[in-house]
């Protein structure tokens, strides 16, 4: 019989997955999806002692809501946020970005918390939220860096003993290959 933690990572990842799908087809319905997805994992990742995901659900949450305004925001006013590419200037900053973020994360999980996955929920915590943020603006590479954090997030996942989250980012993987492709069709047909 399943624990209650165990239904609702499940739950969680089911509402994860279905915001990913519609991302893919650049659906605002993602970002319901990714608020409820987030409430629910935060909860799970709290109990797992993986603090840093933990609170990156709450960063999640207000990036959700950004990203239903500006998308609703474009939608009212007749626009739609178009695909683009990232430019040399933003791919630097998101490195830049990105190592700072872990390392910080890094120092706070190393020096406040008993976790034992300090590096690996660093990294995809810190990337995870540069690549929620980087959705709201439609770059299509972005589908690049949700690759790279679904992989380290299986290993995260499976070791933490979160086999449901480590599917849904197996599944990610593929997903996120067939959203950049998408992405980058729609580039070319607007273009």
């Amino acid at each position: 019989m399943m624990s209650h933690l165990q239904i609702i990572e499940i739950a969680g990842a089911a509402c994860s997955f279905l915001g990913v799908w519609f991302l893919r087809k650049q659906s605002i319905l993602y970002w319901p999806f990714n608020l409820v997805s987030s409430a629910l994992c935060m909860y799970v990742f709290g109990q797992k002692g993986i603090y840093a995901q933990m609170s990156l659900q709450l960063i999640y949450i207000a990036l959700c809501i950004y990203g239903i305004v500006t998308w609703l925001k474009h939608k009212k006013a007749g626009t739609v946020v178009e695909v683009v590419h990232f430019t040399q200037k933003v791919f630097i900053q998101i490195l830049l970005t990105g190592a700072t973020l872990t390392t910080v994360l890094y120092f706070i999980l190393s020096k406040f918390t008993n976790s034992d996955v300090v590096l690996l929920d660093s990294i995809t915590t810190a990337f995870s939220l540069i690549g929620t943020y980087l959705f709201t603006k439609k770059y299509i590479e972005t589908w690049l860096i949700w690759i790279v954090v679904d992989v380290l997030g299986i290993g995260l996942f499976i070791h933490t003993q979160l086999y449901s989250m480590a599917i849904l980012y197996f599944i990610f993987i593929g997903t996120a290959t067939q959203g950049y492709f998408l992405w980058k069709k729609s580039f070319k047909e607007k273009n």
